[in-house]
């Protein structure tokens, strides 16, 4: 559905607005996990500049909390319980039954923590993991879902106070023991009878009912799997490196057969000979398309070129050939195959204008959503507001998936089908111009198309803000001031947001700071997905330089 609206009105009445699309998660997701990416809703007058214009207040000192491993702020609160709450609760929950706000955007769910079941373990099936497993899990992530890696946005000791939070969700830990490691001696080589062997395991162990004869992960029974809290599962594409959860080299995968996947109907096959296991793996490792491995980083800077001519939109001129190129990784809300596992981002700056340039693969390029079943393709740009320096201040800085109470963000939104809305009506008019009763002669009396086109839209762009999953507010026509313009060719599109340096509208963000960067994230929309609202793949925070 898209989003049907009344008048126009600034974030802080965000309360009267009733929206059902949403944007940037980007996992927890979301949207950048949720949905597009509004504003305090306290309903005084001038309560929200309290948000996006003030500069937060220093953190109280820590005290350190033995029993809790991390620190205590003046509120009581542990450091891993500050930390969970900031960049966890969103898709976990507060309470760790996998249910926060981020959870209605998230295709799988993210894991409920109070049974005590995890899926990455270096201990043997049913077995608690160890605490070095939680944290590389937390560090590195999981490909193919919402949830991120916070490697470099954590340091080791709030890593560490994260792990003994999660751990108080569920009475195991103080019940049990985690079970001795699996160890692994060491890697035998492969000959290519361990790859014929392993095949035929796969053939005799019916591993083709889910994860497909091709290993594409579309098996008979791939549609009717469920874990064990009734949610619907995912079965991976296992050619595609981008998508194995805890690695793709052979020792990753012997782990993975070694251990299982707790939770879920990958059982653990510790029952086979461990020849045999080394066997499937060396098997599955062969059938990996390492070419297909797209390398990018959540977090990183992006750093803004200074140009002695004007910034252009169009994706195609000279200015952007010199522009620094940044490789941003995405993570994809709702799994699916071939996903936009990464973009392409280029910034640069005149004396009045920021120009910022993002392309991605998409090999279909989806123009319309006028019919129930078209998606359009479409890509936004989600800007913190407020003095906030990303990791820094005790974490300050807005969820990346839409922002939260209290903490506004600014989202300039590029969308397929305005482009060909306004590209179509500048076509027809300029055909028809001069004629009439063209409405007789062309269309046999039927309402010219023209007409049926919006006559209000003039930029493919459009500039909201959000505080919060449902709260997304597009700003007046009057404050709308970003431009945009697409391009789709080679199977790349290509997508040029611009705006001026100055502006005076108090929800925009400030593109004028001195010393300090600017947070921004993204989000992309593939129509050929079926992408719309939260359904998308967002970034987390990135840091935008300019000079």
């Amino acid at each position: 559905m898209e989003m049907k609206l009344r008048t126009p009105c600034p974030p802080r009445n965000y309360q009267s607005v009733k929206l059902t699309l949403s944007i940037l998660t980007l996992v927890g997701a979301l949207a950048l996990a949720g949905s597009v990416f509004a504003h305090n809703g306290s309903g005084h007058k001038d309560s929200v500049a309290s948000g996006p214009e003030a500069t937060p207040d220093s953190p109280p000192p820590h005290v350190f909390d033995e029993a809790e491993g991390g620190h205590s702020g003046g509120s009581g609160k542990t450091l891993g319980e500050t930390v969970y709450k900031h960049m966890c609760g969103f898709c976990h929950g507060l309470d760790g039954n996998g249910g926060g706000k981020a959870t209605d955007y998230l295709f799988p769910w993210a894991r409920d923590f109070r049974k005590g079941v995890f899926k990455h373990r270096s201990t043997p099936s049913g077995s608690l993991p160890l605490d070095e497993d939680i944290a590389r899990t937390i560090s590195r992530g999981i490909p193919g879902t919402a949830m991120p890696a916070w490697g470099g946005a954590l340091s080791e000791e709030e890593t560490q106070a994260v792990v003994q939070y999660i751990k108080k969700f569920s009475k195991r830990f103080q019940e049990e023991k985690p079970r001795a490691r699996i160890v692994v001696k060491s890697i035998p080589p492969t000959a290519s009878e361990d790859i014929e062997k392993g095949e035929k395991l796969y053939q005799e162990l019916r591993c083709a009912r889910c994860h497909g004869s091709d290993l594409k992960g579309d098996g008979i029974m791939a549609d009717q799997l469920y874990d064990i809290w009734d949610h619907r599962l995912f079965v991976y594409d296992l050619e595609n490196p981008n998508t194995y959860k805890w690695g793709y080299e052979k020792k990753d995968i012997y782990m993975t057969l070694t251990a299982g996947v707790d939770g879920t109907p990958m059982k653990s096959f510790s029952h086979l000979k461990d020849e045999e296991r080394w066997s499937l793996a060396a098997f599955l490792r062969s059938k990996v398309q390492t070419e297909r491995h797209q390398k990018a980083e959540y977090e990183i800077d992006l750093h803004v070129k200074k140009i002695s001519g004007k910034v252009e939109i169009d994706p195609d001129h000279e200015i952007w050939k010199d522009a620094p190129k940044n490789v941003v990784h995405m993570i994809q809300l709702n799994a699916r195959r071939d996903p936009v596992n990464r973009i392409q981002v280029q910034s640069v700056v005149d004396g009045e204008n920021l120009g910022i340039r993002v392309q991605w693969d998409d090999p279909t390029a989806n123009r319309t959503s006028s019919r129930h079943q078209d998606f359009k393709d479409a890509v936004a740009v989600e800007f913190a507001l407020g003095d906030v320096v990303l990791h820094k201040h005790g974490h300050n800085e807005p969820f990346f998936g839409m922002g939260n109470r209290g903490k506004v963000v600014n989202i300039w939104q590029w969308r397929a089908d305005w482009q060909q809305e306004i590209e179509t009506k500048k076509r027809l008019e300029y055909a028809t111009e001069g004629m009439q009763d063209m409405d007789v002669m062309i269309f046999g009396g039927e309402v010219n198309p023209v007409e049926s086109l919006n006559p209000f839209r003039e930029a493919p762009v459009e500039e909201l803000n959000a505080e919060g999953f449902g709260t997304l507010t597009p700003q007046p026509t009057t404050r709308q001031n970003v431009a945009g313009n697409g391009v789709w060719k080679d199977g790349k599109w290509t997508v040029v947001f611009s705006r001026p340096l100055k502006s005076l509208n108090k929800w925009d963000v400030k593109l004028i700071k001195k010393g300090v960067p600017i947070l921004a994230a993204f989000a992309v929309w593939d129509g050929a997905h079926q992408d719309r609202n939260g359904r998308k793949v967002v970034s987390m925070w990135q840091r935008l330089h300019l000079p």
